[in-house]
């Protein structure tokens, strides 16, 4: 008797414990939505989501390169309208710990730099995690701002996606002065608002 009474015990804590999990790693998102939703669903990740994007980062490499000239992000876009939302490479920087804004490069800017950076954007290609643990059964799109020279892939100066696709890739951004642990932001303007996604890059 005792027994059964400590397995039943045991179940209701396990069904507990997931059921907290699942609640912490991916809440709920409100109707409508009206503000931003933000959650941090591994320690190296971020997901941001609002009326018009969703967004998710993976830090990892950015945080084990501090003193480097360039943050390499790997990233995913998904839409959150009925059509398709686009993400234009002028419209996307990067705010630093000290408050500059960073705009995206050009392709040629990459380009010209990538003799450079060709060791630093194939390790980071190996250290990220996969970030399609999120909303499964969307097809699979690739964010083509900086695609590998000699890849025979076009750079693309803005980015299309729905809700039914889930966009990733490699976002470079050049920090003359190194890159800083502290708080960042990845910032994304749209016609209406703008998509303000923070992260945090600590020293280990």
């Amino acid at each position: 008797m005792m027994r059964q009474h400590f397995q039943s015990v045991l179940t209701i804590a396990l069904l507990g414990f997931v059921a907290w999990g699942c609640g912490s790693t991916t809440p709920a998102m409100p109707n409508p939505i009206t503000e931003p939703v933000i959650d941090q669903p591994g320690r190296y990740i971020v997901r941001y989501r609002d009326s018009v994007i969703e967004v998710v980062l993976d830090t990892k490499f950015a945080a084990s390169s501090l003193g480097d000239e360039w943050l390499i992000l790997n990233a995913a876009m998904s839409g959150m309208t009925g059509g398709a939302t686009t993400v234009k490479r002028d419209l996307t920087s990067l705010r630093t710990p000290d408050g500059r804004t960073i705009p995206m490069p050009t392709y040629r800017e990459f380009n010209a730099a990538y003799n450079d950076l060709a060791s630093a954007a194939r390790r980071a290609v190996l250290a990220s995690d996969p970030l399609d643990f999120t909303r499964a059964g969307r097809r699979d799109c690739l964010i083509d701002f900086f695609p590998r020279p000699g890849s025979g892939r076009a750079s693309k100066t803005a980015l299309h996606v729905t809700k039914n696709q889930l966009c990733v890739g490699m976002l470079f951004f050049p920090v003359s002065n190194g890159v800083q642990p502290g708080n960042w932001k990845l910032l994304i303007e749209f016609e209406e608002t703008e998509a303000v996604v923070p992260f945090t890059l600590e020293a280990d």
